[in-house]
């Protein structure tokens, strides 16, 4: 068996909290879809979040949506 670990530092943290208290579905509730977009805006806020906090080095329009 073999066990490989990945560092989660804080942005796993941030992540899991935001799932954790259901805050998505707060945003979601908030804010309705409105047209024919393909993510909710939960999804982009919590991008925005993580990509402020420092999840990537690069422009958040580069990064594929790994939520």
């Amino acid at each position: 068996m073999e066990i490989r670990t990945l560092p989660l530092d804080h942005l796993g943290l941030v992540a899991g909290v935001f799932d954790l208290l259901d805050i998505a579905d707060l945003i979601d509730d908030r804010i309705p879809k409105i047209g024919n977009h393909n993510l909710e805006h939960s999804e982009i806020i919590k991008a925005m979040i993580l990509n402020g906090l420092g999840f990537v080095g690069q422009r958040l329009y580069l990064s594929k949506m790994l939520i």
